[in-house]
């Protein structure tokens, strides 16, 4: 996330809530943020409330609709596993917001090929010996801790995609598949928290306290995740806020 744009709202939202605790103010801004090679939109939707003469209470709704959208070609063929004997992609990726979960659907791909050794340490992928395909819905939640929020999941169902001839002959074959997608899944989100750094390190003084966030669903289905915390706005944190706003040549500087 961009922290210049924030950190003017910042400023123009504590000047005017500073001067009557009754006062509050909303503001919407659209901007960009990369994802590996990727850029993707968002909005952002932020509620500043005065709840002391020293601090501002924060509301912000992060529109993700955009990153849902692009999500799917994000993880296209997604390879969960890769060796002689077997490979194990990610497809047809789906993403839905469903109040504050986020649902994931799609389908799991598992080739095995006739493995041969060449050696102790190298082996040969043969021919193609079964396919099988997997449709998988996941539910996926997040708790927040610091300023990280960890999503989780909460829910997985897996079941064969297409009709075959034997299901009770693969069923171990099915749990084998949705342990390890369980696995992965587990491993992937639990090293990937959203770590929320909407201010750059010369506005610490600023100190952010977030009390609460996770997803929360916009119109249909659409992502969207709500963060509530305060930040303090005494009259050092002020300044440092100004000098940094004036050096980034935001507003213009001193006299």
């Amino acid at each position: 996330m961009n922290c210049i744009p924030v950190a003017a709202l910042l400023f123009a939202a504590s000047t005017y809530c500073s001067a009557a605790v009754a006062q509050q103010v909303e503001f919407d801004l659209d901007d960009v943020l990369a994802v590996g090679e990727t850029e993707v939109a968002y909005g952002l939707d932020l509620i500043m409330t005065a709840a002391s003469p020293t601090r501002i209470a924060l509301e912000a709704l992060l529109d993700l609709r955009d990153f849902q959208e692009r999500l799917p070609g994000l993880l296209a063929e997604f390879r969960i596993s890769d060796d002689c004997g077997s490979r194990t992609d990610l497809t047809e990726i789906a993403v839905e917001a469903e109040g504050d979960v986020v649902a994931v659907t799609g389908l799991i791909d598992r080739q095995s090929f006739e493995c041969n050794r060449i050696n102790e340490t190298d082996f040969r992928r043969g021919a193609e010996t079964e396919r099988l395909e997997v449709a998988f819905g996941a539910a996926a939640s997040a708790s927040l801790s610091g300023r990280c929020l960890t999503f989780e999941l909460v829910d997985l169902s897996v079941d064969f995609a297409d009709s075959v001839e034997d299901p009770e002959s693969l069923g171990e074959d099915l749990e084998g598949l949705r342990v390890i997608l369980l696995e992965v899944a587990r491993r992937f989100l639990g090293e990937r928290p959203l770590c929320l750094e909407l201010l750059p390190p010369e506005l610490a003084s600023l100190d952010p306290v977030f009390k609460s966030g996770g997803p929360r669903e916009i119109e249909n289905g659409g992502l969207g995740l709500y963060i509530d915390g305060s930040i303090d706005v005494s009259t050092k944190t002020m300044l440092d806020l100004l000098r940094f706003l004036q050096r980034e040549e935001i507003i213009p500087g001193p006299p």
